[in-house]
C-alpha cells in the first residue's frame, strides 16, 4: 500500500493507493478489519455500513474471508434502490451475493428496504430497524460518482439539504435523484459523519480528477462529497 496523496486534497485527508483494485481490496480489508477487532474488544460489538456498485466487489470477497467474530458485527447499508431485494439493482442483493457468506455469513444484517410503496413511507420504519444497531457506527465504507454524489446525497435531488443538514435527528433520508433511476434511501451526512472511522473507496483516474473538481468548487451543494473531503476521511484508491 503506497501514500502518495494529491496536492489538491486537505491535511487531515488520508490518502492510499494500491497497483489494482484486488491489492486495494487486501489492503482496505485490513484496515477495516483491524478498526473492526479493536471494537469488538472495547465494546463488545462492532458496526459497518456499506456502499453498493462494482468498485466494492472485490472488498465485499476479502472482506466474508476474514476472521472476525461476525456474530458480534452489525452490518447495514449506506443506502440502497427502493427495490425488491431480489432486484439485479438491490444493493442489499450485492451485499448477500459477495459479503454475508463464508466466514461473515453470521454478520447481523440490518437491510434498509422494507415493504413500505415508497422511500419515504418506509424510512420511518427502517430507522426503528437499525435502533439495535450499535451506534454510532465505527465504520462507514463510501463511494463516489462522477458528479460528486455520494451515499445517495445527489446534487440533483431536492432532498439534499434535508440530507446534509448535520443538525438533523435522522439517521435516514428518502430521496429522488433527478440524474438517476430509482427512488433512494440513504444514511444522512450526520450519520456517517459520526461514524469513528470513513474509508472512501475509489477506482480509476477519472475519480481523482472528481475529487480535484470538488475541492476546487468547494460547494457541497454542486458536489457532496466536498462535506466528506472536508470533514476528513480515508481514501483508498486504486487506477
Amino acid at each position: 500500500m503506497r501514500s502518495s496523496k494529491k496536492y489538491y486534497l486537505p491535511d487531515h485527508v488520508g490518502f492510499f493507493s494500491a497497483n489494482s483494485s484486488e491489492s486495494l481490496a487486501i489492503d482496505l480489508g485490513q484496515n477495516i478489519n483491524e478498526v473492526l477487532n479493536e471494537a469488538i474488544k472495547k465494546r463488545g460489538r462492532a458496526s459497518i455500513a456499506v456502499s453498493g456498485g462494482r468498485t466494492p466487489k472485490p472488498l465485499f470477497e476479502e472482506l466474508s474471508n476474514l476472521n472476525l467474530d461476525w456474530s458480534k458485527v452489525d452490518l447495514t447499508l449506506v443506502d440502497d434502490r427502493w427495490v425488491d431485494s431480489d432486484s439485479e439493482d438491490s444493493n442489499e442483493l450485492l451485499v448477500k451475493t459477495h459479503l454475508i457468506k463464508n466466514k461473515a455469513a453470521g454478520v447481523n444484517f440490518f437491510p434498509l428496504k422494507n415493504d413500505a410503496n415508497t422511500a419515504k413511507e418506509g424510512t420511518i420504519s427502517s430507522e426503528k430497524s437499525l435502533e439495535s444497531l450499535s451506534m454510532p457506527l465505527d465504520i462507514v465504507v463510501l463511494g463516489m460518482g462522477q458528479d460528486g454524489h455520494t451515499a445517495s446525497l445527489f446534487p440533483c435531488s431536492e432532498e439534499l439539504s434535508i440530507g446534509m443538514d448535520l443538525n438533523t435527528k435522522n439517521i435516514l433520508i428518502s430521496s429522488n435523484p433527478k440524474t438517476a433511476p430509482y427512488e433512494r434511501i440513504s444514511l444522512t451526512a450526520k450519520s456517517i459523519m459520526s461514524a469513528r472511522k470513513v474509508f472512501l473507496h475509489l477506482n480509476g483516474s477519472s475519480k481523482l480528477h472528481t475529487l480535484e473538481e470538488a475541492m476546487n468548487l468547494s460547494d457541497f451543494n454542486k458536489m457532496p462529497i466536498y462535506a466528506f473531503l472536508m470533514h476528513g476521511l480515508d481514501i483508498f484508491w486504486s487506477p
